[in-house]
């Protein structure tokens, strides 16, 4: 396995050099794709080791995730890793990820939260479980945390594959797309960071789980 990490960022300079410096101890290379940031994201990451790559605007998470992935392509990576640039993922987490997929074979390996309804915030709770069980339905399998982006895939299987996102529907048209082509897909457990009661995730619960619900209807069943 040679393990590129993809770290999409907007503003993000609190955090961004420690999650930089945590993925790096675990894969070959950490790219952190600034999406048009103006607090100096891009510097901070640059400085804590990562290879930098800028969009001067801000085109959204998906946009940036797929300039990261070419980039893995033209590198000849044979997998990416995804995980948030706000602290939300813990590095740490980046080995049994690894493990899974050695393991099992999985094409697909999804950092899985555990939903505690007692220390999550009610609409993360709530837009979460309504998503995953929307997935499972959707590619006929059990898909624990559909919309986490703390994420490890095989390249080669999504070669030919058109990814379309701009923003959070992303994850699931990955998960669609790799699942319709007779992925293995598989878990490992993975935290959440919480401060103040409250994920750093800039993702809407409301907004954002009615515009992936509806661009997954046409993912899997339009062929979008």
């Amino acid at each position: 396995m040679r393990t590129c990490a993809l770290i999409p960022a907007f503003n993000e300079v609190p955090y961004i050099a420690e999650v930089v410096k945590g993925a790096q101890q675990h894969v070959e290379t950490v790219v952190v794709i600034d999406d048009g940031s103006g607090d100096g994201t891009g510097q901070v990451a640059r400085a804590a080791g990562a290879t930098c790559l800028r969009s001067p605007t801000n085109c959204g998470k998906a946009s940036a995730l797929r300039v990261g992935i070419e980039f893995a392509r033209a590198g000849n990576f044979t997998h990416v890793l995804t995980l948030d640039g706000d602290g939300q993922h813990l590095p740490e987490d980046i080995p049994g990820m690894l493990r899974v997929a050695e393991e099992t074979g999985a094409d697909l390996v999804i950092g899985a939260r555990s939903f505690d309804r007692a220390s999550m915030p009610r609409s993360r709770y709530y837009s979460n479980t309504i998503g995953s069980r929307m997935a499972s339905s959707l590619v006929g399998r059990e898909i624990r945390d559909s919309q986490s982006g703390f994420r490890l895939f095989r390249l080669d299987k999504l070669q030919g594959t058109k990814l379309r996102s701009r923003f959070y529907e992303l994850e699931m048209e990955v998960l669609i797309k790799m699942a319709r082509s007779g992925c293995v897909i598989a878990h490992a457990p993975v935290q959440t960071v919480y401060h103040d009661g409250h994920a750093r995730s800039k993702m809407k619960p409301v907004r954002d789980t009615v515009r992936v619900c509806l661009w997954s209807l046409a993912f899997r069943f339009l062929g979008a």
